[in-house]
């Protein structure tokens, strides 16, 4: 009979237990990626989605969802029954209001990595490429699924004409990334910042807020602009006599969503002569949101946008916005 050390048998039945070896076996943290810099003209980033190569456009304003273009070879794969991981494709629909108009985006939630680290996301297939990507994109990734703790957007070389002013981010609260701003007695601001867009769009309660501020008029006719994944809505144009400064930003007009996110607010009286003119819709009034998606006609004068992630509660963070200051 061969007895053994008490003490050492139990080390023993310890070590073949996977469980128990996996649970005493610590594995490190990974550790934080270098800060991304990004430049305007080519906002790129490579990823791999569902197996596949890809090339995205970094959206600072996007929600943590990805947009495959139609003719991306992405979407062949895509279409497949099952992953390479042998794993069942697992579909749904995205759905969001723009404004009267609502949609409902076919996605794939998909196994991606960036920079060497994994994630699961939402995939969408919109019907049409969303606009503003840079030459080569297979699709745009918005901010939130980037890995990186800080992510700096250059615009320019910097000059000692610019002012940095940082703002705390909002996170999670509507369908993009952005700051709050007060502004006096027109209450607070929902500004998402959109270098992608080349025209601000001012939701109708932002554009009443901005044209008391500003002594603003509409002009122009009716046009229909794009505002996201695909949807048309009508707008004016609105000019500020006084500029209205958002951060370090001065804003002197944009194009104004007449009839969508309006609440108890009016715009100014000349508004009202296009309603026949307007796709309102079956949504009835709606409450008064007061965002602006700052396009590159107002960003144009930032030497750089930057996102900083706080190490210590994630959910937290920041943009830097360095911008001339006239």
């Amino acid at each position: 009979m061969i007895s053994a050390r008490p003490d050492l048998l139990l080390a023993l039945l310890l070590a073949a237990t996977p469980a128990q070896a996996a649970k005493r076996a610590k594995v490190p943290p990974l550790p934080p990626l270098p800060p991304l810099e990004l430049p305007a003209t080519a906002p790129l980033i490579d990823a791999d989605i569902a197996g596949q190569r890809v090339r995205l456009t970094v959206d600072l304003g996007g929600d943590d969802i990805v947009q495959i273009n139609p003719d991306s070879p992405l979407r062949a794969a895509l279409a497949a029954a099952t992953r390479p991981d042998g794993q069942p494709v697992d579909h749904g629909r995205y759905r969001v209001a723009v404004g009267q108009t609502t949609k409902a985006i076919p996605f794939t939630r998909e196994a991606m990595m960036i920079a060497g680290r994994p994630l699961r996301a939402r995939v969408l297939q919109p019907a049409a490429s969303p606009p503003g990507q840079s030459a080569g994109s297979d699709g745009v990734i918005g901010l939130p699924l980037l890995p990186h703790d800080r992510v700096m957007l250059r615009l320019r070389p910097a000059t000692g004409n610019d002012r940095s002013q940082t703002v705390p981010a909002r996170i999670g609260r509507s369908d993009a990334w952005g700051f709050d701003w007060e502004l006096g007695k027109g209450g607070e601001l929902d500004v998402e910042i959109h270098p992608l867009r080349a025209t601000s769009v001012i939701s109708a309660a932002a554009a009443s807020a901005l044209a008391e501020a500003g002594d603003g008029r509409l002009m122009g006719p009716v046009q229909r602009v794009v505002i996201s994944f695909g949807a048309v809505r009508p707008v004016r144009r609105l000019d500020l006599a006084r500029p209205v400064a958002i951060a370090n930003l001065a804003i002197r007009g944009g194009v104004v969503r007449l009839y969508d996110w309006a609440g108890r607010t009016a715009l100014p009286a000349d508004a009202q002569a296009e309603t026949e003119l307007a796709v309102v819709g079956k949504r009835g009034r709606q409450g008064a949101w007061r965002n602006i998606k700052l396009g590159r006609d107002v960003l144009a004068a930032c030497a750089s946008i930057g996102w900083q992630r706080e190490a210590k509660r994630p959910e937290q963070g920041s943009f830097t916005l360095l911008c001339a200051t006239s």
